[in-house]
């Protein structure tokens, strides 16, 4: 594979916080590059970096960014397109969705306007007509040949894609995720031979990261993506870069991969360690976890077609730093903590919930699905008290504690520093069992540095304001800890540790995310708002999603349907045509071939799950990859003939 860039020499510093010291990295054609890293360790920066909107420090040697200049083809040439968190908007902006990719490419920004302009001036009948029309002719030439039709055409496809229709609307009056769509969009439709992704799944709903996980599957770009989700990690990369102690530490092999090499790396530390204190403890000195890497896909709408899910090989986690979460509950001994009977509750130009009635029974830990806009957080402000149904009862134990995380951070105040805000005029914190921790000690179990406790909150990253926030809520104890999108902006070394506590955690937990591990691993109920009301799950979300991946494929169907067949005026019913003597030969003999194909199916997911994943060999993974293309193609022909057999039975 041909080199993109190659960077030496990288180094980066702000203040006394050393980003980069003597960096390097090579990025190749066709490279899935998963960028890993604390918070704070540099993954914006080298976005920016390699976007040329921040410059490395001056230094001998001297930095280098040696760009492939497309000698060897076009494909090879390097370009970039960063695809940035949040959708960059103007106040009071009025630029419709369709327009908005010009604001990512100046010169065809500047064309598109011109030509704008041209256009209302030849509708009011200009006397320069003739000027007017071969200034515009050129202007179009212009555009042309920056390929901004193919541009333009391929954002607007992507749009409808991710179920942008209303091309015309104006992206300020967008929900969050719909912005969001917009920015996949944008990636998606780039000409740029490299794309850097930064959080491309931050508030999406569950849905929406499957289509852009299966788009990325097949994307012909290379890419690097920054992203808390390890689920689509594990998927979509083959390649990571993890940043530490200021260096860019390359594995080639995708997330899951990666995890293994650490762990055997770990492994081979602590057996020179156990050797050297001659002791046989060394199971002892390390903590061990299970870190299960499923994988399902549901491409075809196939009922009665058994479990889609497949377990790989967990793997042992490595030894961390206990991240020391002080994660309390207020030894509540009351079973029920909160009821609602028959709760509605809508807003002026919206119903939401109409005769909601649940219960919340200690240690549940609900994970709160459903798609943008359907009522999540209106819920959540139901449950804490802050908006109250216009029917209904709601009702609650007494004294209930509740402590709600939510996605904003208006609690932190910018002026202030860490030392102010966690310890508030003390230099100690109560934690909720009743001890005391020195600030800065605290401060530190959040993965700070002690160095940093004194600065000001304003000088901090996104993420590292969330894990402040954190570090402020996890004070207080509760008897029901409500989280809006904690894997927001937080790096996958805080999220395993936080994920880890909230799985011990002995009290009641409502969480709203669309990372599926961190939701795999800690519910053990599933919520899905829908259609005004919830359907309720006693199960975690991994025994959930098939079910879920079924919901959407039927809904995509919905869709399609009105799309393909509009709503028309009633007319007499058409007469059905008869069957043809082949069709009635073919509608006896197709049951018998339905029934093969199923037997067929049933067979290979029966060797499937007999599959041992712990002594694979080369034999064995061929094996495993033969019957997994065996699988899917076998649902896909079971399908065909269910359609067929459906066809024939409505002539």
């Amino acid at each position: 594979m041909g080199i993109l860039c190659t960077l030496k020499n990288l180094n980066l510093s702000f203040g006394y916080k050393i980003i980069f010291s003597d960096a390097r990295l090579s990025i190749l054609h066709g490279d899935r590059i998963g960028l890993l890293g604390l918070n704070g360790t540099g993954k914006s920066s080298l976005f920016k970096i390699l976007t040329e909107t921040v410059s490395p420090d001056t230094t001998s040697p001297q930095f280098e960014f040696d760009k492939n200049t497309g000698k060897d083809g076009p494909q090879y040439k390097f370009s970039v397109f960063m695809v940035p968190q949040e959708l960059p908007l103007e106040e009071n902006d009025d630029i419709t969705v369709k327009d908005y990719i010009y604001r990512f490419y100046p010169e065809l920004e500047k064309i598109h306007n011109e030509l704008k302009k041209i256009h209302l001036e030849l509708e009011e009948n200009h006397e320069n007509a003739n000027q007017l029309i071969q200034k515009q002719k050129s202007l179009l030439e212009q555009f042309e040949h920056l390929d901004g039709w193919r541009l333009s055409q391929n954002f607007e496809s992507y749009l409808k894609l991710f179920h942008i229709n209303n091309l015309e609307a104006k992206v300020r009056n967008l929900s969050g995720g719909e912005q969001k769509k917009i920015l996949l969009s944008l990636g998606f439709s780039s000409h740029a031979n490299l794309i850097l992704w930064d959080e491309p799944t931050n508030h999406v709903d569950i849905d929406t990261i499957k289509l852009y996980e299966e788009e990325l599957l097949g994307f012909e770009k290379t890419f690097m993506i920054v992203t808390h989700d390890r689920h689509l990690l594990g998927r979509v990369a083959n390649k990571i870069f993890h940043l530490k102690n200021g260096k860019i530490e390359r594995f080639d092999g995708n997330y899951t991969a990666y995890l293994e090499f650490l762990h055997e790396k770990e492994e081979e530390r602590q057996k020179l360690v156990t050797r050297l204190e001659n002791t046989l403890r060394r199971e002892d000195a390390w903590m061990r976890q299970g870190i299960k890497a499923r994988g399902t896909r549901s491409k075809k709408r196939v009922e009665n077609h058994g479990n889609l899910k497949k377990t790989i090989t967990g793997f042992k986690r490595l030894a961390k730093e206990e991240l020391n979460l002080a994660i309390s509950h207020s030894q509540r001994q009351t079973k029920k903590l909160i009821q609602f009977n028959e709760i509605s509750f809508s807003y002026t130009d919206k119903g939401i919930f109409n005769d909601l009635s649940f219960t919340i029974w200690k240690k549940d830990k609900i994970g709160l699905l459903g798609q943008n806009g359907i009522g999540k957080t209106t819920l959540l402000n139901l449950i804490c008290g802050n908006l109250s149904p216009q029917k209904g009862d709601i009702k609650k134990a007494e004294h209930l504690l509740i402590q709600h995380f939510t996605q904003k951070r208006d609690e932190l105040d910018p002026e202030k520093t860490p030392f102010e805000l966690i310890g508030d005029g003390n230099d100690h914190v109560k934690l909720p069992d009743g001890r005391h921790q020195h600030v800065i000690s605290y401060f530190e179990s959040f993965l700070f540095k002690k160095g940093e406790v004194h600065r000001p909150i304003k000088t901090f990253s996104g993420g590292e304001r969330n894990r402040l926030q954190m570090a402020l809520n996890l004070k207080r104890a509760g008897d029901l800890l409500i989280f809006d999108e904690p894997t927001n902006d937080l790096d996958l070394e805080t999220l395993e540790l936080l994920e880890k506590k909230l799985s011990d955690f002995d009290g009641s937990l409502i969480l709203i995310s669309h990372d599926r591990t961190f939701l795999d691993k800690i519910t053990n109920k599933i919520w899905l708002i829908r259609e005004g009301g919830l359907e309720k799950f006693d199960a975690g979300y991994s025994q959930v999603e098939p079910w879920l991946e079924t919901l959407m494929l039927e809904n995509e169907l919905i869709e399609k349907q009105v799309r393909q067949n509009p709503v028309k005026k009633q007319s007499e019913p058409q007469k059905k045509r008869a069957l043809s003597n082949k069709e009635k030969i073919r509608l006896k003999t197709i049951d018998s071939e339905i029934m093969q194909a199923e037997n067929e199916l049933i067979s290979i997911e029966d060797e499937l799950a007999e599959f041992d994943f712990s002594s694979m060999d080369d034999d064995k993974r061929k094996r495993y990859s033969e019957l997994s293309q065996k699988k899917e193609k076998s649902e896909t022909e079971l399908l065909e003939l269910y359609e067929e057999m459906e066809t024939l039975k409505e002539l």
